[in-house]
């Protein structure tokens, strides 16, 4: 029952002032308090009361606007990262991973610039863990509108950044953390962790 009103609580307000207010109408006319002879001689004040309401609802409209606009999430940017990987296996002691990782912008707001940045962790069978981090990149050779790699990812527009390592045949998993960080400083985050052998 206590979380039921938690949750309602705002609409529960919003009905029991309207039937106070109702309430307290019906006690004015009733007593007297209000009559039609009134509400005729109020009518100035009626009128500027009316304005002054008008006012004061834009006012509370117009800061609503503001904080939802412009102190909430309207402007923040917002995306969604995602990190794939294939293992190749070669003839000698490596194995080929070749990973791509995505930047979806799914905000409101140009996403500038946006840079990655890939490290990983190699897990060796002996219990042995080494870090790594990936610093060459290369570049899509794609002429499409919808899905790009540039300094500038608009609205449901994708950026895609590949790349590929090499990790020893005895490694037994490796484990990606990827970041993407935009000009402003915001960061997006994405990990994984795969097998070192190639999915058949």
């Amino acid at each position: 029952m206590c979380n039921w009103l938690e949750r309602h609580n705002g609409s529960i307000i919003f009905v029991l002032s309207i039937v106070a207010i109702m309430l307290a109408c019906a006690n004015a006319w009733k007593y007297n308090f209000v009559s039609l002879s009134w509400l005729k001689d109020q009518k100035d004040t009626f009128s500027s009361l009316k304005d002054i309401i008008t006012l004061l609802i834009f006012l509370i409209v117009s800061t609503f606007s503001y904080y939802r606009f412009f102190k909430g999430r309207t402007l923040s940017l917002r995306a969604d990262t995602d990190i794939q990987v294939s293992v190749h296996e070669s003839p000698g002691d490596y194995n080929i991973h070749a990973f791509t990782l995505n930047l979806q912008n799914v905000g409101t707001s140009t996403i500038w610039t946006p840079k990655p940045n890939v490290k990983y962790h190699l897990h060796y069978s002996d219990g042995d863990v080494s870090s790594h981090e990936i610093n060459d990149w290369y570049k899509e050779d794609m002429d499409t509108s919808k899905y790009v790699t540039s300094s500038v990812v608009e609205p449901d527009e994708k950026a895609y950044f590949f790349g590929h390592c090499e990790v020893p045949k005895k490694v037994w998993a490796v484990t990606y953390f990827a970041k993407i960080q935009a000009d402003n400083g915001d960061c997006w985050f994405t990990a994984k962790t795969i097998n070192n052998k190639e999915e058949t």
